[in-house]
């Protein structure tokens, strides 16, 4: 794969990630409210790997408050922090 090709590749990624990320924004308001939608848009920021976004959307299912999914959130945020600091050592 050439370089253009990764490029692309990568910029698809980005804009997949945002698109989901919105989606997610929008589905918290809708079950939740504006401000668990405004607590998630920053923790989700942090959140880059599929896997992530995908333990996001099990929350938004599974939480029955506005709480309960920021706690889930942060505990997914604080495992990939986690996994970061051991892939640098």
């Amino acid at each position: 794969m050439g370089k253009f090709e990764r490029s692309l590749d990568e910029l698809f990624d980005r804009g997949a990630r945002e698109s989901a990320r919105r989606v997610l924004r929008r589905l918290a308001t809708r079950r939740f409210d504006e401000q668990t939608a405004g607590r998630l848009a920053g923790l989700l920021a942090e959140l880059s790997e599929p896997e992530d976004i995908d333990r996001v959307s099990d929350a938004l299912l599974d939480c029955s408050t506005g709480e309960e999914l920021i706690e889930r959130v942060r505990a997914t945020w604080a495992s990939q922090a986690r996994r970061r600091e051991h892939e640098i050592i």
